[in-house]
């Protein structure tokens, strides 16, 4: 009975600390898109292989109204660039759930510089020591 008491409550803990759904193309495509008609990127030069996409925050907000089912907010760092090298970051921020990553429209930041340490301390957002 002790057992079967002890596997319940792990269960149930587990559930308690679910992952947020993986929704970074759906930030990616729109951004991209709107990059592109802004005249910031030029369509035929982009390199899909090499964008980056890094998920920074991701918190719950609640329940969708389609599914309910939980409900988050995501924001992204979004790296594209284009194949003479040229390279643009963005911030996203959208809702997403399990259901629908496309849960709110995705707002847009364009970085134009990013200023710090050395050394990034977002762990993926630094490619200076990556080969591409």
């Amino acid at each position: 009975m002790k057992r079967a008491f002890a596997f319940t409550l792990l269960c149930f803990s587990a559930l308690s600390i679910a992952k947020p759904p993986p929704c970074e193309s759906w930030p990616t495509n729109i951004a991209d898109g709107w990059l592109i008609d802004a005249g910031l990127l030029d369509k035929d030069k982009l390199d899909h292989a090499k964008t980056r996409a890094v998920r920074l925050s991701s918190e719950k907000i609640g329940k969708d109204r389609f599914y309910g089912k939980d409900l988050y907010r995501q924001v992204h760092h979004i790296t594209y660039y284009e194949k003479g090298g040229k390279q643009i970051s963005v911030i996203t921020v959208n809702d997403a759930g399990w259901e629908e990553c496309s849960m709110s429209e995705v707002e847009v930041f364009v970085v134009s510089q990013h200023m710090g340490p050395v050394e990034s301390l977002i762990k993926g957002l630094d490619e200076r020591n990556k080969k591409h």
